[in-house]
């Protein structure tokens, strides 16, 4: 059995817990406007131009990459969690939703002008091939926007902070052989541009997301996280 079975069965399961706490945030007075800002700031279209081909990785119930189709984007999202992708086109957006692997995405090389992901670096279980794949299926001069942070920097307490049994079943799935397999889940920003660097990259760059981080502490945070400073991750494929 791959590492990655119990972390898509964890995902899938909580699907609906987790896409209640993600929506209601998401309402949350301001958030709208806040991560428009962090994507249109991060993806950098030509006012007026043409939509881009992004691809979402990873994209679990859909929030990231529906704010992103509200730019005028077009979106696919990907995601191996049944439970998540259900949520995703419950909402009814333009969005398509497809099962798909964030490791190996299943689209022809250089199809796209941008790859997106939210909390999704941390769990990737090759960071290395993903990252290749990701360079693959880019046009040249197509970027990679990404948003994380340090979940899990000194190998903290897998699950703390969730209760019964969804606190199990991530433990479940994420603790002895999985943690130490996940490359960027320490979250150091140094490591992650190191990584986008090491599969081709250019223009690497980390941007603190001070307005997230206010967001959080307004409105609170999911189950097992406290509020701390979200990074955007920006690569060029050159």
């Amino acid at each position: 059995m791959s590492i990655q079975d119990p972390i898509t069965a964890y995902w899938s399961r909580w699907a609906g817990e987790y896409d209640a706490q993600q929506t209601a945030r998401a309402r949350a007075e301001g958030a709208e406007d806040v991560w428009r800002t962090v994507w249109a700031e991060g993806l950098r279209a030509e006012p007026g131009g043409a939509p881009l081909e992004v691809l979402d990785v990873g994209t679990g119930s859909g929030n990231a990459a529906i704010t992103i189709a509200g730019l005028g984007h077009r979106v696919i999202g990907i995601d191996l969690a049944p439970g998540m992708l259900d949520a995703a086109r419950a909402k009814g957006s333009p969005v398509r939703f497809l099962p798909g692997d964030a490791v190996d995405p299943p689209l022809p090389a250089g199809s796209l002008d941008a790859i997106v992901s939210r909390y999704v670096l941390w769990t990737l279980r090759d960071a290395p091939a993903a990252l290749a794949a990701w360079h693959r299926l880019l046009r040249p001069g197509g970027i990679v926007v990404a948003v994380d942070s340090a979940w899990f920097p000194d190998g903290a307490d897998v699950g703390d902070g969730l209760e019964g049994a969804r606190r199990e079943d991530f433990r479940s799935a994420y603790a002895g052989g999985a943690l130490p397999e996940l490359a960027l889940a320490p979250g150091d920003p140094e490591q992650v541009m190191a990584a986008f660097r090491a599969a081709g990259f250019t223009e690497v760059m980390a941007d603190p997301l001070p307005a997230v981080l206010e967001l959080d502490w307004r409105n609170g945070v999911s189950p097992g996280h406290r509020p701390q400073m979200q990074m955007r991750y920006r690569a060029v494929k050159g």
